[in-house]
């Protein structure tokens, strides 16, 4: 028996031998030819790094087809970085759309939002409302005490109240929430004492 499983292990040996042996050939085999010299693949990008001060950027997830959340939120990063806040809305829109709990996603999503808020003139109430209901999620909703925490203030920083301690999310926006006709002034950082 003990002579047996010898030869079971010899033959097991050979045989990964063999197969390591072939693929190493058809490798080999499939390799690309060698390049003349490196002249042969160095591409001059001086001009990319003179017209976008050296930032390279790609606006093509939306149209490759399925485009990943984490591509999205990457894409809506940059574009935030840039200055282009249309743009990065609408890309971390869709990030968000596809993941709806990715609180990171959620966090750029609501910061986009609350940069337009802040520097539109005059405010829109339609966009406070929106941007406070974010906070809140991201408040409530986050898995981390850091994610919380910096919902908390941005919420404070927006309305300028937090929920109290057993208030539900329905009262809080009702007391913090502006009608959306006009009719109320869009205050950031102060208690809007008007409900809808």
């Amino acid at each position: 028996m003990t002579e047996s499983l010898k030869m079971t292990k010899l033959s097991c040996r050979g045989l990964t031998f063999a197969l390591i042996s072939s693929l190493i050939t058809v490798q080999l085999f499939l390799a690309p030819p060698a390049l003349a010299s490196y002249d042969d693949i160095v591409v001059d990008t001086s001009e990319i790094g003179r017209s976008h001060n050296g930032v390279v950027n790609s606006d093509q997830f939306l149209e490759l087809g399925v485009p990943s959340a984490n591509g999205l939120r990457i894409e809506g990063e940059q574009a935030m970085r840039l200055g282009k806040l249309d743009r990065a809305i609408m890309v971390l829109q869709r990030s968000i759309e596809l993941a709806p709990m990715d609180m990171d996603g959620r966090i750029l999503y609501a910061e986009a939002l609350e940069k337009k808020l802040i520097r539109s003139k005059p405010r829109d109430p339609a966009l406070y409302n929106y941007v406070v209901k974010q906070w809140l999620f991201v408040a409530k909703m986050a898995e981390f005490a850091d994610q919380g925490m910096q919902g908390s203030n941005h919420l404070l920083k927006v309305c300028g109240t937090l929920p109290k301690k057993w208030e539900k999310d329905k009262k809080f926006l009702s007391r913090v929430l502006i009608p959306e006709d006009g009719s109320a002034p869009v205050q950031l950082g102060r208690r809007n004492v008007t409900a809808l």
